[in-house]
């Protein structure tokens, strides 16, 4: 898969820094909801990648369902902790899954653009650097 332009990355990564927060801003203002939305979320992401995937045979289809099968783990994990530990939990994923944007990102059998994945982790790091700092308040 080709690169991205510099200038779209950081209009990317900007645009999925804003939608986070404001996603933030929604998850705060719901408590009820707050902790499984944020898990839900993260399982979502996660399935984003194998889904636009062009075709299964590609070798990259077992680390996204992997992905996939870890964020759903760590939802699960999360509700069992509780509102604290829980939102620690999923707070580490979505800056775990900013990771793999970044570092691994989608390949050339991937539907996704060129620009997707900063835009994703724009979003991942600030959602999930608020789920950590709510937690830490938390404590």
């Amino acid at each position: 898969m080709a690169k991205a332009s510099s200038a779209s990355v950081v209009v990317a990564t900007l645009a999925g820094a804003a939608t986070g927060w404001a996603t933030w801003g929604l998850l705060r203002s719901r408590p009820s909801y707050r902790l499984m939305g944020a898990a839900a979320g993260l399982v979502g992401a996660a399935a984003i990648y194998p889904a636009a995937r062009r075709s299964a045979g590609s070798g990259g289809l077992g680390r996204e369902l992997a992905v996939v099968a870890g964020a759903t783990c760590a939802g699960l994990a999360a509700a069992r902790a509780g509102d604290g530990a829980g939102s620690a939990l999923v707070g580490a994923g979505w800056i775990g899954h900013a990771f793999f944007d970044l570092c691994v990102g989608p390949d050339e059998a991937s539907r996704l653009p060129r620009w997707y994945p900063a835009l994703c982790a724009g979003y991942d790091v600030t959602l999930g650097g608020a789920l950590l700092a709510d937690a830490r308040r938390r404590r």
